[in-house]
């Protein structure tokens, strides 16, 4: 293969100041890539969102340079980190547009920009005298071979975002939860042969219909208003969880076999149900009308074999029926939910 070539090319690394890169690649000393403009819209999103806590970072990027010697070079190709770069240079033209703001919020805003601009300083690993073939081949595989970060890590090691860190705590400390089962690796749990209740992504949307007070399918927005303290949230999910257990025993509540509640669509709108228009209200209220709306679903038989299930969208194979799990049938096992209190 090409790319094992390549480290046999001298390699250096050397560390340039975002508006360095901007200055270089304005006068055509620095060749890009075409990009990814949703990509670049992502990489400003991150900056934006962060540059106030300071807590950005960046992998170093990769560059083919004709020579490396004493001083880092003022040429070279970009292999890896088109996106960055030209998310870089947007970051710098909007920090002048807005410094020039007749608004002092934008003003500070366009500032604080610049600031990051002109002391942010990212690595370049530099490879000398690849051929185009040996540098395309090795963007090819600098894209396709690496490992993405498992999403167990993430929510263990992004202190960002509050809904990963909200998560982990309920996950660590619930022990109802680990009796009925978090599966943590997998992406989604099949069923009927696994009997846990729910997958760590499924943990996730759960957390973040109590952060969010809105019914989430699958994407989880990053960006949401809190109303109140996270030890609040956490407090909330817990006492969630222990009336779930109240209607069906942890030890059983992830078999399908036994359990409707094993089924995720079930599960979310039972979790959407129960939180449904108290986003803004106090902690003490919520709480109370959640054990509230929580208890008047004890007396619904939920156990796999009920054939209420069937009259929801569905797939049944085998003995099996599998709830659908899209926005039209949860809103409809939510109205259902509420039905049976007679709201």
């Amino acid at each position: 293969m090409i790319v094992n070539d390549v480290f046999y090319k001298r390699q250096s690394i050397a560390t340039y100041t975002i508006q360095e890169l901007s200055v270089l690649i304005k006068n055509g000393q620095v060749t890009l890539r075409e990009v990814n403009k949703l990509h670049v819209r992502a990489i400003k999103k991150y900056i934006l969102e962060n540059v106030l806590t300071e807590q950005i970072y960046f992998p170093p990027m990769v560059a083919n340079v004709a020579c490396i010697g004493d001083d880092k070079p003022l040429e070279m190709t970009i292999i890896d980190g088109n996106q960055r770069l030209k998310a870089f240079c947007q970051i710098e033209e909007m920090g002048c547009r807005t410094a020039k703001s007749d608004h002092e919020e934008e003003m500070k805003r366009g500032y604080k920009l610049l600031h990051f601009v002109q002391n942010t300083e990212v690595a370049i690993q530099l490879f000398e005298g690849l051929s185009k073939e040996e540098a395309d081949q090795l963007f090819i595989d600098l894209n396709t071979k690496g490992k993405k970060v498992a999403l167990s890590k993430r929510i263990a090691f992004d202190s960002r975002k509050e809904l990963n860190k909200i998560t982990n705590s309920v996950l660590r400390t619930n022990r109802q939860l680990k009796t009925a089962g978090v599966e943590i690796e997998k992406r989604a749990v099949v069923r009927p042969t696994n009997k846990k209740l729910l997958s760590l992504s499924d943990l996730r949307q759960l957390v973040a219909i109590f952060l969010t007070g809105k019914m989430v399918y699958r994407t989880v927005e990053d960006r949401y208003e809190s109303y109140l303290e996270p030890k609040e949230y956490i407090q909330l999910i817990n006492t969630w969880f222990s009336e779930l257990f109240k209607l069906y025993s942890p030890e059983r509540i992830g078999d399908l076999q036994e359990s409707m509640l094993a089924s995720h669509p079930l599960l979310a709108s039972i979790a959407y149900y129960a939180n449904k228009g108290l986003e803004k209200s106090s902690f003490e209220e919520r709480k109370q009308e959640l054990i509230n709306r929580m208890r008047i679903l004890q007396k619904v038989d939920w156990k796999s074999t009920n054939p209420i299930w069937k009259s929801f969208k569905g797939t049944a194979r085998g003995r099996f029926y599998y709830l659908a799990n899209d926005k039209e049938n949860i809103h409809k096992l939510v109205k259902w939910l509420e039905q049976q209190g007679g709201e």
